[in-house]
């Protein structure tokens, strides 16, 4: 079989999406981030790389291109990928997933946290777009499901809770999920 396996990582911010893609990206596998196809288009166009730059440009690019606007951009990555393992970090929706379908063999995972420790994890990673305030934390996570991510999180084909784990155990329950899946 020559089909690439595309892992979709799914959960809100903060719920240990980064970690898990380090783990992957430590055992060969490619990592694609939604995020990052954002931010290229924010650089471009010299506008601000902040949560709500980044928020408003993820719903303008997928009202002007359709809910799998994202996932479009990343197609040609993978396409032109020589690794058959890619990660997608940051689904959001529905439709991002059904593009994968048509590429590879698609698995969902949702990463799992509790609110508080997703906020800490958030403000620890020190990026720009981390929370100000529980306010603004709580009204992300609404954009977030909004656009479709309470759907696609129902739907996931493996569930990882990472809120009782430590960074350690959290890595090596990721790294066991993994190898299984590429021994498949």
């Amino acid at each position: 079989m020559n089909q690439k396996l595309i892992i979709c990582v799914i959960g809100l911010p903060g719920a240990g999406k980064s970690l898990f893609c380090s783990v992957s990206n430590e055992l060969g596998f490619s990592i694609i981030n939604m995020g990052d196809q954002v931010r290229k288009k924010i650089k471009k166009q010299g506008l601000s790389n902040d949560a709500e730059t980044l928020s408003k440009m993820m719903i303008k690019l997928r009202k002007e291109n359709g809910r799998s606007a994202i996932a479009d951009m990343c197609i040609p990555i993978i396409k032109k990928s020589q690794n058959k393992h890619i990660i997608i970090d940051g689904i959001r929706n529905i439709e991002e997933i059904k593009q994968f379908q048509k590429i590879g063999k698609v698995i969902s995972i949702l990463i799992i946290n509790t609110t508080e420790r997703r906020m800490n994890f958030l403000i620890d990673r020190g990026r720009k777009d981390a929370p100000l305030d529980k306010k603004s934390f709580k009204k992300r996570d609404e954009k977030e499901i909004n656009i479709g991510l309470e759907k696609v999180m129902k739907i996931a084909d493996i569930k990882i809770n990472n809120n009782r784990l430590t960074k350690e155990e959290f890595k090596i329950k990721s790294k066991q999920i993994l190898l299984k899946l590429i021994k498949k």
